[in-house]
């Protein structure tokens, strides 16, 4: 029966084995959050470990029923990039830490990022998994806020914030004014979902300034995850259409400025026509020196000064 002390000894100490390894998974944080076209790093790492020589890879899925797909692969002394965008690159640092660079985030590099990490020197192999990242990429929305200028002389304006191009669909938006009665209308909440995977949608709502005797500041909010943005419209208060003249200004204007062009052209007339005319200058100036028939009667000529000579 002395084979028994060693015998429980053997079994206890391939138990704690087992149970150390069967334990020992690789750090990797559960959620990261990044901005699509922008870039971001995903780690895993085993701190206790400390190995001297290993090789990670880096798995994805998409979690929707997809396949996983291997993305990259490093080991101590190779690197294999296995798309060939070179959107995915694996480095490898101290303290057993692999490190996943994913360039130009878009919407379907959304998903779960898997690591396993594998020790072959010195032996025996060990191979680690991480409990897996996932990653959430969201687009900040482009908002506008605007009013139908065709309204703004009404008493009831139309108000329109157009909220585009922003990931995912969970969005707070509100239209706010100053003063009036705002009245949403029915197709507020509907997101719509564009051709690249973004959603857009189109906040519209009647803002009643009947009692705004300065008019009205309207405001749109929008809020997603931790980021606000802010759009401000002015409105001016209603015209009042009673106070118009009945004849336009600009038709008053061209009366009174004809009416006075043509009082100019007749004053000018009238001055012309009190003028000596050319043509009776010239015409006693011929008469002047046209000889005088001396059987005409009064028989003589004129002389060049004006006097007449007589003849016997």
């Amino acid at each position: 029966m002395a084979w028994l002390p060693f015998s429980l000894y053997l079994l206890g100490t391939g138990l704690c084995r087992a149970a150390s390894k069967r334990d020992l998974v690789l750090d990797q944080p559960p959620v990261v959050r990044a901005l699509r076209g922008e870039s971001v790093t995903l780690a895993c790492s085993c701190d206790i470990c400390n190995y001297p020589d290993f090789h990670s890879e880096w798995r994805f899925t998409s979690g929707n029923g997809g396949p996983v797909t291997i993305l990259a692969v490093k080991t101590a002394i190779s690197s294999k990039q296995l798309d060939p965008w070179h959107k995915f690159s694996l480095t490898h640092q101290r303290n057993s830490r692999s490190l996943l660079l994913i360039k130009n985030l878009q919407i379907n590099d959304q998903g779960t990022y898997l690591c396993t990490m594998i020790k072959n020197v010195p032996p025996p192999t060990v191979i680690l998994k991480g409990p897996g990242t996932q990653l959430e990429v969201y687009a900040l929305p482009n908002v506008w806020l605007f009013s139908s200028p065709w309204e703004a002389a009404l008493p009831m304006a139309q108000v329109s914030c157009a909220v585009r191009d922003f990931y995912p669909q969970s969005l707070y938006a509100t239209l706010n004014a100053t003063c009036g009665i705002d009245e949403a209308l029915a197709d507020n909440a509907s997101a719509v979902m564009t051709g690249d995977g973004t959603f857009s949608m189109t906040l519209q709502a009647w803002v009643n300034m009947t009692d705004c005797q300065n008019g009205t500041e309207v405001t749109c909010l929008v809020r997603q995850l931790t980021a606000e943005t802010r759009r401000v419209l002015w409105i001016p208060r209603a015209k009042n259409k009673a106070a118009l003249l009945p004849v336009p200004i600009i038709l008053i204007r061209f009366i009174f400025g004809g009416a006075v062009v043509l009082c100019l052209i007749f004053l000018l007339g009238c001055f012309m026509k009190s003028l000596p005319g050319p043509a009776v200058t010239l015409n006693s100036l011929y008469t002047a020196v046209q000889p005088v028939d001396p059987q005409a009667g009064g028989g003589g000529q004129i002389s060049q000064n004006g006097s007449r000579q007589l003849h016997s």
